[in-house]
């Protein structure tokens, strides 16, 4: 298996995601509630945090619930000019984003976990039902859609979709984590430098055992972290694509 570098020189990552789902709790509008909670918490780090209410937020409540589609929704948004950390809200769920530039894991768990105490401190939420670290990547290696920097094969009968434009969904297990793999090429994205054109590797991995409170996402943020590298670097990227990209061990 390819070993796992510490980190690329030329880092494909273009977002990461933690997100953790919640129950609702009847008569207590949390999707509410707990951005002003956490607004006046990361305002000491964050003097020029801006709180702003999303069109998701006029939704009714009693459809949001029931739609699927709405259900996991952000309402609220918190963000600072220059950080490269944003916060989203709704009424079953709480999400950290880290942008491009990719601040690093250690700065980017001690911001999941100061939100994670936040909002255990409210007693809002008693415990998530489940939390899930995503990384989004967006590789320009080759033209897309070749995928040659993958270790994926996709055919149907004799014809060879290595280099046919593709979307993709998977979810994969793997001992006590599953991952939701989506490959989209090509695909756009809007970049601080400008619009780049690649492959689009969007990687989510998720505990499935049951929680018994915030502090059991402590506990298990780390090895979804690990787990989620070993994917991307001995299941997903070919040894030719890692060392193109300049990692350093």
């Amino acid at each position: 298996m390819n070993p796992i570098p510490k980190r690329l020189k030329k880092e494909p990552l273009i977002e990461a995601i933690w997100q953790a789902q919640f129950d609702t709790r009847e008569g207590l509008p949390v999707g509410d509630l707990l951005p002003g909670i956490l607004y006046s918490a990361l305002k000491v780090e964050y003097p020029n945090l801006q709180l702003n209410r999303l069109p998701t937020a006029d939704i009714p409540t009693s459809l949001a619930q029931i739609d699927p589609n709405l259900m996991f929704s952000a309402k609220y948004r918190m963000e600072e000019t220059g950080s490269p950390f944003m916060i989203q809200v709704g009424d079953r769920i709480v999400s950290v984003n880290c942008k491009k530039p990719y601040a690093g894991w250690s700065a980017f768990r001690e911001q999941i976990l100061k939100l994670a105490d936040v909002i255990e401190s409210s007693s809002l939420v008693p415990s998530p039902t489940r939390h899930s670290l995503r990384y989004i990547d967006l590789l320009v290696l080759d033209p897309a859609p070749d995928l040659k920097a993958l270790q994926v094969e996709f055919r149907i009968g004799q014809w060879n979709l290595q280099k046919q434009p593709l979307q993709m969904r998977v979810e994969v297990s793997d001992a006590a984590f599953n991952h939701v793999i989506q490959i989209a090429a090509p695909a756009t994205a809007n970049l601080p430098e400008g619009q780049l054109q690649g492959s689009v590797i969007d990687l989510e991995t998720f505990s499935t055992a049951t929680f018994d409170g915030w502090q059991d996402i402590r506990a298990q943020i780390d090895l979804i972290h690990d787990c989620s590298k070993a994917v991307f670097y001995q299941q997903l990227l070919t040894a030719q694509a890692i060392e193109l990209m300049e990692p350093e061990y």
